[in-house]
C-alpha cells in the first residue's frame, strides 16, 4: 500500500498541473502537493498555515480531481 501511495505522489509531482503551480508559486511540485495535502487535511495533524503559500479554491479542486484520478 505504501509503495502505491509513493507511486501516486510521484505521478502527481510529474503532472503538468503540479509543474504549473510550482512555477506560479516559485516552489517545487513536491511542495505544492504538500500544501495541497495540508490544506485538504490529508496529512494527519496538519495545520493549514504551515506552508509558505496557500492554494486557491479552484487549484484545490483541480488537485483533488487529479488525486482521485491517480488514486483509482
Amino acid at each position: 500500500m505504501m509503495d502505491r501511495q509513493i507511486e501516486i505522489f510521484q505521478k502527481l509531482c510529474e503532472d503538468e498541473v503540479a509543474l504549473f503551480l510550482a512555477d506560479r508559486y516559485h516552489t517545487t511540485p513536491r511542495e505544492v502537493l504538500h500544501a495541497f495535502m495540508m490544506q485538504d487535511r490529508k496529512i494527519a495533524g496538519a495545520e493549514e498555515g504551515n506552508a509558505d503559500f496557500r492554494l486557491e479554491d479552484n487549484e484545490m479542486e483541480i488537485l483533488r480531481g487529479l488525486y482521485l484520478e491517480y488514486h483509482s
